[in-house]
C-alpha cells in the first residue's frame, strides 16, 4: 500500500502549512495540493480549508484523520515486518521524550541502535506528559520514554527511579544544609513546572500536604532553574534534569526523598513494530539503575 499520501495529510494537520508539510517528504507546494485534492476527490469531501494562515482540517477531515493515522501505523509494520522476514530491517520509528531523556539517554543508545540498524530513520519528538500521551493514543509516537501516569492503559517497563531535588537561591538559608526539608517549602515563593507538562511536581505538594507560595509556572526546567538562581523563588526538579547543569542555584536531596519512576511506555509491546521491539531491547539493555547509559560490547546486540 502506498500510505505517503495519508502521511503528508497527517504532516499537514500537524504543521498547518503545506509548503513545510511537503518538505519532509521532498514535495513542493503544489505536489502537495494536487496529492490532498486527489484524497479529497476519492473520499467525496474537503479535508483541509485553506486560508491565508494556512490549512485546517475541516470536521469531517477531523473525523478520517485517526483512520489515516491507523492507515500508516500498520502499513509501517508491514514494511517492517517484510523487511525483517527478508533478513533486512527499515522503516520509521517515532521516539516521544522528556527532554531530559532526549538530552541525557538518547544520543549513545540511538548512535549504538544505528550503527545496528542503519536503515531504521529515527524522528523524535520532545515534549511534556499531556503530549506524550496524546501521541501514544494518536499513533503519532511508536513509544514514549517517559513518567506512565496511573490510569492511562498504557504498557511500561520502569527503567530509573529518579530522584527529585530541591531548587534554592545560593542565599537561602537553608543552602548550606545536606538536606531540604519538604515541610519547609511551606510558605515559601515557589517556582512549579506547568502541570500538563509534567505532574509529578503537583503530586508532590498534593501528597505531602504541602504549601508554597506558587508565583510562576514554566514548561521550560531552564527557566525554571534560572528564576530559582535570580532569587524568584524556590523548586523541585528531578536529578536527571539537572545533570550538566551549573549555575549558582544550589541543588540538595529532599527529606523524606521523593522519586519520579521513568519507564518505556508504549500501547502494546507485543504487537509493537520489528524495528520498536529492536529499540526497546536497546533501551532496556543500556540504561543502567543509577540513570547512566551502559556501552554494549562491540558486535552485542540485545
Amino acid at each position: 500500500m502506498d500510505a505517503r499520501k495519508y502521511e503528508v495529510i497527517i504532516k499537514a494537520a500537524e504543521c498547518g502549512n503545506l509548503t513545510r508539510a511537503g518538505e519532509d517528504f521532498g514535495y513542493t507546494q503544489s505536489g502537495v495540493s494536487h496529492m490532498i485534492k486527489a484524497v479529497e476527490t476519492e473520499f467525496g469531501f474537503r479535508i483541509f480549508l485553506r486560508g491565508r494562515g494556512g490549512v485546517t482540517l475541516t470536521e469531517e477531515g477531523s473525523r478520517v484523520l485517526p483512520y489515516l493515522r491507523e492507515i500508516v501505523k500498520w502499513n509501517e509494520r508491514l514494511t517492517q515486518t517484510v523487511s525483517s522476514l527478508s533478513g533486512l530491517i527499515t522503516g520509521t520509528l517515532r521516539i516521544g521524550s522528556f527532554s531530559s531523556i532526549a538530552a541525557h539517554w538518547l544520543p549513545q543508545i540511538i548512535k549504538r541502535f544505528q550503527s545496528d540498524y542503519p536503515n531504521i530513520k529515527i524522528e523524535i519528538t520532545e515534549g511534556g506528559t499531556d503530549a506524550l500521551e496524546a501521541a501514544l493514543e494518536e499513533g503519532a509516537a511508536d513509544l514514549a520514554l517517559m513518567t506512565c501516569q496511573p490510569g492511562r492503559g498504557f504498557e511500561h517497563y520502569a527503567l530509573y527511579s529518579d530522584p527529585f531535588l530541591a531548587i534554592l537561591p545560593p542565599e537561602h538559608p537553608l543552602a548550606s544544609r545536606g538536606e531540604f526539608p519538604l515541610e519547609a517549602f511551606n510558605g515559601e515563593d515557589f517556582v512549579i513546572v506547568t502541570h500538563s507538562y509534567d505532574y509529578a511536581t503537583s503530586r508532590i505538594l498534593e501528597e505531602h500536604s504541602l504549601t508554597p507560595n506558587i508565583k510562576f509556572t514554566s514548561r521550560d526546567e531552564r527557566t525554571i532553574f534560572s528564576m530559582v538562581e535570580n532569587g524568584l523563588g524556590v523548586s523541585i526538579l528531578p536529578e536527571l534534569v539537572m545533570r550538566g547543569w551549573s549555575g549558582r542555584a544550589v541543588t540538595l536531596p529532599l527529606k523524606p526523598g521523593v522519586r519520579r519512576e521513568l519507564a518505556i511506555c508504549l500501547p502494546s509491546f507485543a504487537e509493537a513494530s520489528p524495528a520498536c521491539k529492536r529499540f526497546t531491547a536497546y533501551v532496556k539493555k543500556m540504561v543502567a539503575r543509577d540513570g547512566s547509559v551502559r556501552e554494549l560490547p562491540e558486535g552485542e546486540k540485545p
